[in-house]
């Protein structure tokens, strides 16, 4: 009976270890042709992101698809390393006889690919040529043909200049553009207003933006000098009503050339692509970043804003002040200039470092956190003049706020005022 019983064992044992041979050599032909088909998707993804990546995105759906995909490429890329690292373990015999013997709950399939899996990136695979066909039919002339005429030049990579002098008064405007990666069309505008016969309605406007089809140059750049402290108020609106009267036609367009410097200011100012986006629309902040005051104040395109001017310390005292003797002291004071920037997509732990990235030569008075942005704005003129006051020989003011979602710099300089002996001297 004993012998009958081992026997039975044996051939059990027997039968189980050559189904397990022709098993595993199905199980691995099979997991072969996963490898393939993986490592084919992973080439696929590849070649898709790749061939896009230098073209000049310029709707929002197809940056956030094109991120979405270089998520499944990264992921993908994982699984082929997994899956590349399992083939190299070789079952031992010992490992092989206790799959046979062994419930499969017991020594679980090790196996990391399966058809669902793979079948999945596959289907990312179609999606990415979608994607590409869209993009490359986006990048055409023809499909810019029905955009306006500055638009389109801008996201063909051209540069904008427009220079206008009539009578007293000059006005210029240029733009630059480079393409980003993950942020499309990035351009530098530059606008300046003068009058030679009123020195205090000077100023200047330096944005940084990104450019959709649907952008408004004008409007965009009209809205954030708008969107400015109300003691700017006076001052921007004659050269708002010049900007929003420009004559399209008479804009000239050059070969914009690629500017790394800027290319990495956008993603150092505004390290996630997608901030305040969410499903397409604007948010106060995708990531849940809690709001500030910069939120909403200037368009979602606008990542960075530098506003200058001059304003008379003697006239803004006179407003603010009946102390007599303060107002006389100031009366020789040149103009004062004002300078801020507005970094609306930074998070505060990159503020102080990117300060220092602007200005090599930051000497902060005063850095303020959690404070109202426009109280600050309405007292630097006054706390300015007040230190220039205390401290005669200094020239420069500087101070910073910040808050979890953007920050703001405010710089306001005094002219050095040279003696006559010292004139003398130099002659």
């Amino acid at each position: 009976m004993r012998e009958m019983v081992a026997s039975a064992v044996v051939q059990e044992a027997v039968s189980g270890a050559v189904a397990f041979v022709f098993s595993s050599r199905r199980e691995k032909a099979s997991q072969e042709e996963l490898m393939e088909r993986l490592e084919m998707a992973h080439l696929k993804l590849d070649l898709a992101l790749e061939r896009t990546r230098m073209m000049p995105v310029t709707i929002m759906p197809l940056l956030r698809l094109r991120k979405k995909l270089k998520d499944v490429f990264k992921e993908c890329g994982d699984l082929l390393s997994r899956a590349r690292g399992r083939q190299k373990v070789v079952p031992s015999l010992r490992r092989k006889i206790m799959h046979t013997v062994l419930p499969s709950f017991i020594v679980p399939n090790q196996d990391v690919l399966s058809s669902s899996a793979v079948g999945r990136f596959e289907r990312f695979v179609e999606e990415a040529d979608r994607f590409v066909r869209d993009v490359e039919s986006g990048c055409s002339l023809s499909h810019y043909r029905f955009l306006s005429s500055p638009i389109r030049h801008l996201l063909e990579g051209k540069g904008l200049s427009y220079r206008m002098v009539q009578g007293s008064k000059a006005f210029s405007l240029r733009i630059w553009t480079v393409s980003v990666e993950e942020y499309g069309r990035v351009a530098w505008l530059s606008f300046h207003y003068k009058d030679r016969k009123v020195p205090l309605k000077n100023c200047k406007l330096v944005l940084i933006l990104r450019l959709y089809e649907s952008t408004d140059i004008v409007g965009i750049t009209a809205k954030c000098l708008r969107s400015l402290a109300p003691q700017f108020k006076s001052l921007v609106e004659d050269a708002t009503e010049e900007l929003t009267q420009l004559p399209t036609q008479d804009v000239s367009y050059f070969d914009s050339v690629r500017w790394e410097t800027l290319a990495k200011a956008t993603t150092y100012w505004c390290p996630d692509p997608f901030c305040c986006i969410a499903n397409g629309l604007n948010k106060p902040c995708a990531s849940n970043i809690i709001s500030s005051e910069l939120t909403g104040r200037f368009p979602q395109e606008v990542m960075a804003v530098d506003f200058r001017c001059w304003f008379s310390a003697s006239e803004y005292c006179s407003r603010s002040s009946t102390d007599e003797a303060r107002i006389n002291a100031i009366k020789a004071w040149p103009p004062l200039q004002i300078q801020v920037y507005f970094l609306a997509h930074l998070p505060f732990e990159l503020t102080g470092e990117s300060l220092l990235v602007i200005f090599n030569h930051l000497s902060v008075e005063s850095y303020q956190h959690g404070s109202s942005l426009y109280q600050k704005e309405e007292e630097i003129q006054t706390e300015a003049i007040d230190c220039f006051i205390r401290q005669p020989g200094m020239a420069n003011y500087h101070m910073a706020w910040a808050s979890a979602h953007g920050c703001a710099y405010f710089h306001v300089s005094k002219p050095i005022t040279k003696t006559r002996r010292a004139s003398k001297r130099r002659r």
